[in-house]
């Protein structure tokens, strides 16, 4: 029955998922599985369809990259554009130390000399006649001079490293980052030429196949695999399957119910068996056994006997006292007689009654006969007296 071959292969089921994998598999199995799944991978990651498919995947997520109204910010978490802006921010100090070093070179300074002179040149020459005589061109020029080597640099590190502007520098980059990330990527980096945009496609599925097909990634594929099966080993199979598929074994179970009971309804199947079986009992019959005691010993017969004997003695002390007190006998004659037809009941009473009825008669024909010899007797004997 069907509970009965579900119950068969959940009981054998469970025996095989309550073992461990080493004891299932030993070490040599172990590592000619493991060569399998190395030797697949690599041939894998070599073959001509995985590069087709990869420069297929890169290529629609390029296009869909490149076409898309989708927001920055919503191609990215809120934590990775957190970390971008924690990122930029702790870029602010060497900015600024660049800045203060491009601000206060020689050549910078220099330049601002010259612009800062020019316009005092200028001024100098717009002032009045008089205004000339109390103002020396050479003093403003050395005051310049002065301000552009010695104060300026001073007053630019004194600005580029306090607090003021890194505030305003972090809370500059922020906006700029959120305001990048309000915005879709097409607008953020343009229109791309259609032959930019395919060796964009080229360059990217490049670099992935090389990064899947370098022996690095083959190392790392043969590390992982070799530690993921050395940390299942200990592990019950029933454990492992719990972990990958809460609902693999019930599944495995119904499967194999299923198809087990497919298999045995099958007419080739009904068929297959009872040829076997019929080949083997012809075979079982035509073939001589000789006696039994040349397969079996003494003291086998012994044993069997002794147990034969048991088992009868007891099942009779058990069953039969009961079996006696439940046996009514004048119920049976009755049911018997009940049911027995009419015509043959009427035809046994009569020819039981016409048998004793004959011997009845030569009975009383004898009896009479004895009575009458005596009768003459005693007639006679009266007579001659």
């Amino acid at each position: 029955t069907l509970a009965s071959i579900s119950s068969f292969v959940e009981r054998r089921v469970d025996e095989f998922l309550s073992q461990r994998v080493s004891h299932v598999v030993d070490e040599e199995a172990f590592d000619k599985i493991l060569s399998f799944l190395e030797s697949r991978v690599h041939s894998i990651v070599k073959q001509k369809v995985l590069e087709q498919k990869v420069r297929e995947f890169v290529s629609r997520r390029v296009e869909d990259l490149a076409h898309t109204q989708t927001s920055l910010g919503e191609m990215f978490t809120g934590d990775a554009v957190l970390l971008l802006k924690e990122r930029a921010a702790e870029q602010i100090n060497p900015i600024v130390h660049q800045i203060a070093e491009i601000a206060t070179a020689e050549r910078t300074r220099n330049q601002i000399g010259a612009l800062i002179k020019r316009e005092v040149q200028n001024y100098y020459e717009n002032l009045a006649f008089i205004k000339k005589m109390f103002v020396s061109r050479e003093n403003l020029l050395r005051e310049v001079d002065d301000l552009v080597n010695e104060s300026l640099p001073k007053r630019i590190e004194e600005t580029l490293r306090g607090d003021f502007f890194a505030d305003e520098a972090r809370n500059f980059i922020n906006t700029a980052i959120d305001n990048a990330m309000s915005r879709p990527l097409p607008e953020v980096i343009g229109t791309i030429a259609p032959e930019k945009l395919e060796m964009f496609k080229a360059q990217i599925s490049k670099n992935v196949l090389a990064l899947l097909q370098g022996e690095e990634m083959t190392t790392q594929l043969s590390a992982y695999l070799s530690d993921t099966l050395y940390k299942i080993r200990p592990h019950s199979i029933d454990a492992i399957l719990q972990t990958v598929h809460p609902q693999a074994e019930e599944k495995l179970k119904n499967m194999l119910s299923k198809g087990l009971v497919g298999v045995l309804t099958r007419d080739e199947t009904s068929n297959i068996v009872n040829t076997v079986l019929s080949r083997q009992i012809e075979r079982l019959l035509a073939t001589p056994i000789g006696r039994l005691s040349e397969h079996v010993s003494e003291e086998q017969f012994l044993i069997v006997g002794k147990n034969l004997t048991e088992t009868i003695i007891s099942a009779a002390r058990e069953k039969l006292p009961q079996v006696i007190q439940d046996f009514d006998l004048g119920g049976v004659v009755r049911e018997k007689i009940n049911n027995y037809p009419v015509e043959k009941l009427e035809n046994l009473v009569l020819s039981v009654a016409k048998e004793h009825l004959r011997k009845i008669e030569l009975f009383g024909a004898l009896f009479g006969f004895i009575i009458g010899v005596v009768q003459v007797f005693l007639s006679y004997w009266a007579f001659t007296k």
